[in-house]
């Protein structure tokens, strides 16, 4: 025999509410946050579609521009044609457009957000509270830092896509003696110049605009390092580290490679040519001629 009171139902908690006429409501479950909904696929393709032509046609126009053995003619009429042929792409604008909206494609790592991180971690502060960092955004599509108080950005770029961004060329940008930044960002702007030796000097250039003791911040895709024929982490941290710039760290997201370095050495005389650091035919042909 069933021991007394079992053969009765058990009440649960809202059942029991309803009976005694309690207002107090049940919790409910909260309401989850709507993730947002990741750019399309076909709109991601399409920009580095667009990036990646853009960067093949700028390659093949500094190799022309440069070829000795073209006579003027021929030479003006390809310069012509390969303009003809980014301008139909859409040229500067369709890169920086298309860069723009990559930034949100590569997770909560944005130059902005990674530099903001590391001059925090590594304490890099105004000498003084009245004196704001001083720190130059070259290639900028925006001036992202212009909300952080304790900064003094100037941003530069041939192609200015705002007025909160100088148009200035930075192989003629030039710096007063005692002038110089505290900090500079080349972000996504070296893999854009077509001539490994204009990348060679864009670092060379580098050393005129950071004060000494200050910090350099570069920004390239994965691949220019991690599957390039002639370069390697290694081998670009040691041109850097040539220039009088020591690296103090580094990141790789899925897509894009982080350095952050520090002026304290002096330069010395180095020659870095192109020469292949990685046999097999995978690889690609990014490189940098110091």
């Amino acid at each position: 025999m069933a021991a007394p009171g079992n053969n009765f139902p058990v009440q649960t908690t809202e059942a029991s509410h309803r009976q005694s006429g309690s207002s107090k409501a049940v919790p409910k479950d909260r309401k989850k946050k709507k993730k947002q909904k990741p750019k399309p696929v076909t709109e991601v393709r399409v920009d580095r579609s667009v990036i990646s032509k853009l960067h093949v046609l700028n390659k093949e126009l500094d190799a022309v521009r440069r070829d000795q053995s073209l006579s003027e003619k021929t030479k003006q009429a390809r310069v012509n044609q390969l303009e003809t042929e980014i301008q139909k792409i859409g040229g500067l604008d369709a890169y920086q457009a298309a860069s723009k909206r990559g930034a949100c494609c590569h997770g909560n790592t944005t130059t902005s957000n990674w530099v903001i991180k590391q001059l925090k971690k590594f304490k890099v502060k105004p000498a003084t509270e009245e004196r704001r960092l001083r720190l130059l955004d070259v290639g900028a599509l925006d001036n992202h830092y212009q909300r952080h108080g304790w900064l003094d950005c100037t941003a530069i770029d041939l192609n200015p896509q705002t007025d909160r961004v100088i148009k200035a060329d930075f192989f003629q940008y030039k710096v007063e003696e005692g002038c110089e930044y505290d900090a500079v960002v080349l972000s996504l702007v070296i893999n854009f110049v077509g001539d490994p030796k204009k990348r060679g000097d864009m670092l060379r250039h580098c050393c005129r605009v950071t004060k000494e003791n200050g910090h350099l911040f570069v920004v390239l895709p994965l691949p220019c390092l991690s599957n390039s024929r002639y370069l390697t982490p290694k081998l670009f941290c040691d041109m850097l580290d040539s220039l009088g710039f020591q690296k103090l760290c580094c990141h790789d997201s899925k897509r894009l490679s982080f350095l952050m370095f520090q002026r304290i050495g002096k330069r010395r005389s180095k020659s870095f040519p192109k020469q292949v650091v990685r046999k097999g035919p995978s690889h690609n042909n990014f490189s940098i001629v110091l």
